[in-house]
């Protein structure tokens, strides 16, 4: 029996829910005597009622976090200050309110089920592309003579990102032309001249990552095609289209 059909589980979560519910409907009658003492202009009932309202709602706070002895303290004084400011019962009197409905309240949560638990949030996904993405910020920082490839990369890796399931030969492309840029800016921080062909290779490369996205939009566009005609197959012989 597992934990959503067994009914103790169930109890114990409508429990959880019903929680501080009667520390709410203890405290209800100050709301609208809060109205009266501002309309009246009672300052001492006006703190008293305001007082009364802020300790039950942190009370009802630590109720829920299953803080009961803190709650329990907190419903006392709320209940003292409210009987003596608002209500101006006497101070023996109110300090014996303040204790029983302390006492009460703890009497009354002592036994209640403990709070939900707080879950860690779930650790983020790991980025397959983490690797490629920092080594293409490098080569952008690197030498602008190598920037039409890299921006041309940039654009590969966004596709790459949007498309998971990508065809792997885009991913050893991807390496590849990593691979190289890497190579050439090494030599051309050392100091190498750069060769007549350089140029020309840079813009090469920046044309191949753009084949290779076009090829990655119409791989993904036929995979559509494909889906959308064997749907449409199937609603026919199905008796559907």
């Amino acid at each position: 029996m597992n934990a959503r059909t067994d009914p103790l589980a169930r109890l114990t979560r409508q429990l959880r829910r019903l929680r501080g519910t009667v520390l709410v409907v203890l405290a209800m009658p100050l709301a609208p005597a809060l109205l009266f003492n501002l309309l009246g202009g009672d300052e001492r009932r006006l703190v008293g009622t305001l007082l009364g309202l802020g300790l039950a709602g942190l009370a009802l706070r630590d109720l829920r976090r299953g803080r009961i002895r803190r709650a329990a303290v907190l419903t006392g004084l709320a209940t003292g200050l409210a009987a003596h400011l608002a209500a101006l019962v006497p101070g023996l009197g109110a300090v014996v309110l303040g204790l029983m409905a302390g006492f009460g309240a703890q009497l009354l949560y002592a036994d209640a089920p403990p709070p939900e638990p707080v879950l860690p949030p779930a650790p983020p996904a790991p980025d397959p592309l983490a690797v490629p993405r920092a080594r293409l910020t490098g080569l952008q920082a690197s030498d602008p003579r190598l920037r039409p490839a890299t921006l041309a990369l940039g654009g590969l890796l966004a596709e790459l990102d949007r498309r998971p399931g990508a065809l792997p030969e885009a991913r050893r492309f991807l390496n590849l032309q990593l691979d190289g840029l890497e190579r050439i800016a090494t030599r051309l921080r050392a100091g190498a001249t750069p060769p007549e062909s350089l140029p020309a290779l840079i813009d090469e490369m920046a044309r191949g990552s753009g084949a290779m996205r076009e090829k990655l939009v119409h791989a993904e566009n036929e995979a559509l095609e494909i889906q959308v005609k064997v749907l449409a197959e199937r609603l026919r012989e199905e008796g559907y289209a």
